[in-house]
């Protein structure tokens, strides 16, 4: 018996999918099969079943469930403590983001791991092609892009997995006539001065398709989400983000547009061969968790990290 396939069933237990689990565990899903069944052979006892909705932990399985977090617990305690006889260097977690992940899951996961002076986390910003790019030359550990609904990165150097997915509403200065509805339509937008994003920029395809609908026009070309939201608190327009890209301490007021059906995906993208670490374990379990708090989901419940964060946009 290996922590591995004791950590293996909790991945199961959550995601209730053998494949949705060997998909975050990066391996296959017959691998992952073969395991749990070695681990049953071994314990003599059936832990997993089958059903119409997906896999499922039998009575056993249950039973076993809270005694195996114990276990990974317990292992990952084993390591902090013997850490500090190592030679005292922490463990580094390189991080590549969008922005808009800068400005939402990603801060709140860094605080949780901020108790843990083991662990030194270095984040690098940058628009969701360049991610992808640090992520495949190893230069980076895991990453956060964005994308439209059912695109993903056409590589098989990486596995991805979405976090988020949101409508994308317009964002207004606070006080703005249109601040008062709880609902905006496209059609509210007619004559309204517009922040576009560069052409490249996810945003800029998405805010075009939304623009044409209306007559807004365009009077600034911004490079990063930030930098839009910046300008529409300053009164120089609107822009279109979705929610997830505003922050809770921007001035601004966002609202959804009832008319519009465009959404955008918040993706965790990390390499295909995945690298065995605590630290980079628990940042990952924590964006995951602040992800699904951010959708409305009731997580479970359940490091001092140095943060170096270099834009690069």
């Amino acid at each position: 018996m290996r922590t591995e396939q004791l950590r293996a069933l909790t991945v199961i237990a959550e995601t209730s999918s053998l494949r949705a689990a060997a998909a975050r565990l990066g391996i296959s899903q017959s691998s992952l099969s073969t395991s749990i069944q070695r681990l049953e052979a071994e314990l003599g006892v059936t832990l997993l079943g089958r059903t119409r909705t997906g896999t499922t932990l039998t009575e056993a399985g249950r039973a076993a469930l809270a005694p195996i977090r114990d276990v990974c617990r317990a292992e990952d305690d084993l390591r902090r403590v013997l850490s500090e006889y190592g030679d005292g260097r922490p463990e580094l977690v390189r991080v590549a983001a969008v922005t808009s992940a800068v400005n939402t899951v990603l801060p709140v996961a860094l605080h949780d791991v901020l108790d843990d002076a083991r662990l030194e986390v270095q984040v690098r910003i940058g628009g969701s092609d360049d991610v992808i790019g640090q992520v495949l030359d190893d230069s980076a550990d895991l990453g956060l892009i964005v994308c439209e609904p059912g695109v993903r990165p056409p590589t098989s150097g990486v596995r991805s997995e979405t976090l988020l997915s949101a409508r994308v509403g317009v964002a207004m200065p606070v006080g703005h006539r249109l601040a008062r509805a709880d609902s905006v339509t496209l059609g509210d937008l007619h004559g309204e001065r517009m922040i576009d994003f560069r052409a490249g920029y996810l945003m800029h395809q998405v805010g075009r398709r939304m623009a044409a609908q209306t007559t807004a026009r365009a009077v600034s070309h911004v490079e990063s989400t930030p930098e839009a939201v910046r300008l529409v608190s300053a009164g120089v327009g609107m822009c279109f983000v979705p929610r997830f890209s505003v922050a809770a301490g921007d001035r601004v007021e966002w609202r959804e547009l009832t008319d519009s059906a465009e959404r955008i995906d918040l993706v965790l993208v990390s390499p295909a061969r995945i690298r065995a670490s605590i630290g980079l374990g628990r940042l990952t379990d924590r964006i995951r968790w602040h992800s699904r708090r951010l959708h409305g989901v009731r997580p479970e419940t359940g490091g001092s990290a140095k943060t170096a964060v270099r834009d690069t946009v």
